[in-house]
């Protein structure tokens, strides 16, 4: 047999090795393995290391952490089954790509059905003859914050943009529409009240005060909102005041309204502005029920945040229309007399009270 001599020794392979050495032979490999695992568990990022069939061989705590699993639940299964909670490979996985070209490969996977998206690095594993391993570690980032501060970013623009564009506009538009209205109102006096003139006239002073109304909602793009105290706002106790009113607009309609508070704390605000906002809101939900429709509102405190979520069970928002509805101007709503300010004004109030307002669907 052909002796094989061990690394930093004399000994060959059929030579006695001493077992002091060999303790300490052990202590090494334990304490490079409890290193090695140590520095696996305080990655931050999800880490997985997955073969070519997407089955886990080992994870870190960020990684059960993310997927609210036990680290044992995870191993043995597949990571888009248990990680993604899919049931098939997500779209974007750089895994396959890793394997094939041998090489590491980054790219970003389709948002999981829970609105978090991930940037998925793969790393192909070799061996110390510098082969392919067969499994590949893939590090995950979550960019789901990254991804709301740029639509923040590039929501705050258009407002901007949107109030260099209506300053002037508004301004010119207003002065000959005060006009209008003013001269509607005087010849009203004049003409009899049961004559077509009259009629005109009305229908002329409605639709002057329905478009100096529109020009009031632009203006509050364009200027910055005065400086009004804040208090201290009780958020339920305003909704529950608020309801009634427009309840009463919605007095034919079949419909189950519930609400859910649990012990919500004041907020610092300003009472009439935050009003603004949940009548716009509510409104809309009692726009979009059918009949025996249900709204449920609810409120409470989550990591330090006052929260009101407000459901329906409306047909909810197509798609594509979910990234432009606090676009100015856009509605669907267009023939029911909407303009596309409501929900751009109620994020910019939300903003200002340094709150977030977001839809899902």
């Amino acid at each position: 047999m052909r002796e094989v001599p061990l690394v930093g020794r004399n000994h060959s392979i059929q030579d006695p090795i001493p077992l002091e050495e060999l303790k300490k032979l052990f202590e090494v490999v334990a304490q490079g393995k409890q290193m090695w695992e140590a520095t696996f568990d305080a990655i931050v990022d999800p880490v997985l290391i997955v073969r070519s069939d997407y089955t886990i061989d080992r994870a870190n705590l960020a990684a059960a952490k993310s997927a609210q699993v036990k680290v044992q639940e995870l191993i043995g299964k597949t990571c888009y089954q248990i990680f993604a909670k899919r049931e098939a490979p997500c779209l974007g996985c750089p895994l396959q790509v890793s394997i094939n070209a041998s090489a590491p490969q980054r790219s970003e996977l389709v948002p999981y059905e829970d609105q978090r998206e991930f940037l998925a690095s793969a790393y192909p594993i070799m061996t110390r003859e510098g082969e392919e391993d067969g499994r590949v570690a893939i590090q995950y980032q979550d960019v789901s914050l990254i991804r709301k501060l740029e639509e923040q970013l590039q929501q705050n623009e258009k407002m901007i943009s949107l109030g260099r564009l209506a300053s002037g506009i508004a301004h010119d538009v207003n002065n000959p529409l005060s006009g209008v209205l003013a001269f509607a109102q005087l010849a009203m006096q004049e003409a009899d009240p049961g004559s077509q003139i009259f009629q005109d006239l009305k229908e002329i002073e409605q639709s002057a005060l329905r478009c100096k109304k529109i020009v009031e909602n632009v203006l509050q793009f364009t200027r910055p909102s005065p400086h009004q105290e804040r208090v201290s706002v009780n958020l339920e106790n305003l909704i529950r005041r608020i309801l009634p009113s427009i309840e009463v607009q919605w007095k034919d309609l079949p419909y189950q309204l519930k609400l859910e508070f649990q012990n919500i704390p004041e907020v610092m605000g300003c009472e009439s502005r935050l009003e603004q906002v949940f009548t716009n809101i509510l409104t809309n939900a009692f726009q979009a029920i059918p009949s025996h429709g249900e709204i449920k509102v609810l409120g409470g405190e989550k990591s330090g945040m006052v929260f009101v979520e407000v459901k329906d069970s409306g047909e909810g928002i197509p798609k594509e229309n979910l990234k432009r509805i606090f676009d100015p101007y856009f509605t669907t709503k267009r023939e029911r007399g909407g303009t596309g300010l409501g929900l751009p004004i109620c994020y910019q109030i939300v903003q200002e009270h340094g709150g977030s307002i977001e839809v899902r669907s």
